[in-house]
């Protein structure tokens, strides 16, 4: 029963400037012509927008549904390194699937994301979930009711990045 609730508990828990002047416009020099050939690289570095928070939620929460699914722990462990209830849930995960268990859900549907809180980023997060089935050899299979729910999550920084550092059921 211990493994359902965290389950449960999981699965429930589970974002250039131009310059104006009134220069006239430099003529553009005409290039030398060269004997190098052409790359497909661009010339150009992009630097990439920086994800916001509510990027970050939507891809945490893809990442939890793709884990009880694959049982791959790797990316939500690595978006959640102090979140006690996160860690909770990638080790219940980690224990169906070692003993040879599997869980089949269809994914969670993000309802709303709203800001309550700045310092530290605090959201309301509303989700629908279908039901799961988790099924462990030798024992039936055990079915766990879908339904909506809204989780309180907080993110911190890590080396710069986006991390989940905890998350209640509402």
């Amino acid at each position: 029963m211990h493994v359902r609730r965290a389950l449960a508990l999981a699965l429930v828990a589970p974002l250039l400037l131009a310059g104006c002047s009134d220069d006239p416009e430099p003529k553009p020099k005409m290039p030398e012509t060269s004997t190098s050939t052409p790359t497909d690289e661009p010339t150009e570095t992009e630097t990439p927008e920086a994800e916001s928070a509510e990027e970050f939620i939507r891809r945490w929460v893809k990442a939890g549904d793709e884990m009880q699914v694959t049982g791959d722990t790797a990316e939500y462990d690595a978006m959640t390194p102090k979140c006690s209830p996160c860690q909770a849930f990638v080790d219940n995960v980690s224990e169906v699937y070692a003993a040879g268990g599997s869980a089949e859900f269809a994914g969670s549907t993000i309802v709303s994301i709203k800001q309550l809180g700045k310092t530290p980023p605090t959201f309301n997060l509303t989700k629908d979930l279908p039901d799961t089935v988790i099924s462990r050899p030798g024992e039936a299979p055990e079915t766990l009711p879908g339904g909506r729910t809204t989780l309180r999550v907080t993110l911190g920084k890590a080396s710069g990045n986006w991390v989940v550092t905890h998350f209640g059921i509402l």
